[in-house]
């Protein structure tokens, strides 16, 4: 292996394997030094597609283990039932399909954690972040692994491969609550907060006066209700509120707001000078769910918040922006609005 999130990938690996986690991503472990990624994948996803068909025809009756200590599987047609006139046919058959369901409900769930944790994987590839010296809460990883063996949505999969590997990279980042959140949030739900999210600054705010944009995108006043109900918003009736930023620059009026992988830069000669932008506020919950996504960025939806800063004496430069370390950035290919 030779990739930039090396080392983070083999931290992962290393979290789960110690804790027995992702039985199906096991046998992969040993064999990725050396083999090409996207053939890699292609084998595991194969193998996980053939565990889930197998569960499924477990869980319909049509084919059952041959013994407790073998992977292969017999149709149910060749095996070995007992006398529907013996005596005790009704308790080992309840036994047989029980034993069955069993086995089907654990296939299904180490899938469902095995594809969370290949999008984890995947997540951390390109992340050149050295590991962290701690390591991941035992108590917090095996909640993990509880509530992502409960999903089988792509979408929500992807969510709980993001939230493990943001807690591998930085243990201590996503709090029990939200994994209880995301843990009870429904797919509908989930394509909801992905359809605001192109709309949050920083990682806390919305832009209220851009009401067409968010109109066309099917943020009206009522998904914005539901977003609050919901708890990923706060103070939507609430009339008049807005955020006002100082400069961050002794010498001169500095200030950026990031969207995705935008950036807005204003600045003006002035350290003194202030701006202000009204809001919709992003609860604390609400923050750290939408940070787990991908969101392309909405220009024109930017250039609207840029032209409002603008018009408040300072400057303002929409850029590309990409993230270094959790607390700096580089910005390139800078337009002036």
């Amino acid at each position: 292996m030779d990739f930039p999130g090396e080392k983070l990938v083999i931290k992962l690996w290393e979290t789960v394997a110690e804790k027995g986690i992702g039985g199906l991503f096991k046998p992969w472990q040993m064999r990725r030094e050396g083999r090409a990624s996207i053939n890699l994948k292609r084998e595991e996803m194969l193998a996980i597609a053939q565990a889930e068909y197998d569960a499924d025809r477990i869980r319909r009756g049509e084919i059952v283990l041959e013994s407790v200590n073998s992977p292969y599987f017999l149709p149910t047609s060749i095996n070995s039932w007992p006398n529907a006139n013996d005596d005790s046919f009704g308790h080992q058959y309840l036994a047989q399909t029980a034993s069955n369901l069993v086995i089907s409900e654990t296939v299904r769930r180490e899938a469902n954690v095995t594809k969370a944790l290949l999008h984890a994987e995947s997540s951390l590839e390109d992340d050149p972040q050295t590991p962290p010296d701690t390591s991941v809460d035992d108590d917090w990883l095996f909640r993990w692994r509880d509530s992502a063996s409960q999903v089988s949505s792509e979408e929500l999969q992807y969510l709980w491969g993001k939230l493990l590997a943001g807690e591998v990279k930085s243990p201590g980042t996503y709090s029990l609550r939200t994994l209880e959140f995301i843990r009870n949030l429904s797919q509908q739900e989930a394509e909801a907060i992905s359809t605001l999210s192109p709309f949050v600054l920083g990682d806390n705010l919305i832009f209220r006066e851009a009401k067409e944009l968010l109109e066309e995108a099917g943020v009206d006043f009522g998904f914005l209700l539901n977003m609050q109900q919901l708890g990923i918003l706060s103070g939507v009736e609430a009339v008049g509120v807005e955020i006002t930023w100082k400069s961050l620059n002794t010498s001169r009026y500095e200030r950026a707001v990031t969207s995705n992988s935008m950036v807005l830069v204003m600045t003006a000669d002035d350290p003194n000078h202030t701006i202000s932008l009204p809001i919709y506020q992003v609860s604390a919950i609400g923050r750290q769910v939408i940070g787990l996504g991908k969101f392309e960025p909405n220009i024109k939806y930017l250039r609207k918040v840029g032209e409002h800063l603008k018009s408040q004496g300072v400057k303002v430069e929409l850029a590309q922006y990409v993230e270094v370390s959790p607390n700096k950035g580089r910005c390139f290919n800078s337009q002036q609005l």
